[in-house]
């Protein structure tokens, strides 16, 4: 987060933190639905990981900047909108979740992310498409204990290994390629392994990838 940058660089710097981005850090996490003690306590441990004494204004700072928005801001919800799939922040901090659980959870789950072709002409697909794409993308995956969110014209599952889970995954795939009269084909999946402690998919490494012609798993090795 940008916020996070600058009072970083302030604390890097050995200057005072001023008000206003210490204001602008506690407001950016209200937004992002991190809860009052949760941001109060992540600031408190930036000061620690600098050897410095909290600075107790700034902290003061930080609290109003949060309460501003969490007084003001709407409920944030775990549901899209367009496609009934997850929100960004919320599958952000399962995949979180799931990779803190401790060295008894590591290889449990991975992430696919299946590609599917932009919109023509358009800034993105209609509304209508969009809600059956989240429909299908759900039936194919029910029971199977993954989470799904779309985003940039590509839907991300996080999903327990199993057999089971990556059949339905290829199932998702032709049916999504289906919808539209093929509007969204042909589409490609990769998949990636879940790394202990990275909460994000941009610090996963790509197992494998396949095309519209057929799946390649990781290997057995």
């Amino acid at each position: 987060m940008p916020e996070v940058r600058t009072i970083v660089t302030s604390l890097d710097t050995g200057t005072a933190i001023p008000a206003g981005r210490a204001k602008l850090l506690g407001a950016a996490r209200a937004t992002n639905g991190v809860g009052i003690n949760e941001t109060m306590s992540d600031f408190r441990a930036l000061f620690l990981a600098a050897e410095q004494p909290v600075d107790i204004d700034a902290l003061q700072s930080l609290a109003e900047g949060w309460a501003e928005v969490a007084e003001t801001a709407a409920p944030l919800s775990c549901t899209d909108v367009y496609t009934g799939l997850v929100t960004h922040v919320h599958f952000q901090r399962r995949i979180h979740e799931v990779s803190t659980l401790g060295p008894e959870s590591t290889g449990s789950h991975a992430l696919a992310i299946i590609r599917l072709p932009g919109p023509r002409h358009k800034r993105g697909h209609c509304w209508t498409l969009l809600a059956r794409l989240g429909e299908a993308v759900k039936g194919q995956l029910h029971g199977t204990g993954s989470m799904a969110m779309y985003q940039n014209s590509a839907v991300h599952i996080l999903f327990p290994l199993g057999e089971r889970s990556l059949s339905r995954l290829l199932g998702c795939k032709a049916v999504l390629e289906a919808l539209g009269d093929g509007t969204l084909s042909p589409a490609r999946m990769v998949l990636y392994p879940l790394q202990r402690h990275e909460p994000s998919a941009a610090n996963t490494h790509p197992v494998t990838e396949h095309n519209t012609q057929g799946f390649e798993g990781p290997s057995r090795k």
